[in-house]
């Protein structure tokens, strides 16, 4: 017999740890491994914790636009080294 909806029972200790780090994906082995439940049920148990607590849920948008930032970031240094490779290999040699 279960108290509280499953997105307001505290998550494990490790799992709340991981996830106050912004590791989404150590927090669902934690839950897997304490409470028993299969992937996409602790899964969906860490997603519901994180929508209902509107800190993380801040974090995590806010993990996932720097991540996008940066990835952007890469991609523009990586076609500025192609294109200098080109343009060496065309016109400098």
């Amino acid at each position: 017999m279960e108290d509280a909806p499953v997105q307001d029972r505290p998550l494990p200790a490790a799992a709340a740890a991981a996830l106050s780090a912004g590791h989404m994906i150590d927090a669902i082995k934690h839950v897997r491994e304490a409470e028993g439940l299969g992937l996409m049920e602790a899964k969906q148990r860490v997603e519901a914790y994180v929508r209902h607590h509107p800190g993380l849920a801040a974090q995590f948008a806010e993990q996932q636009a720097n991540m996008k930032r940066r990835l952007i970031g890469w991609v523009l240094v990586i076609d500025v080294l192609l294109v200098a490779a080109v343009v060496w290999y065309f016109f400098v040699r």
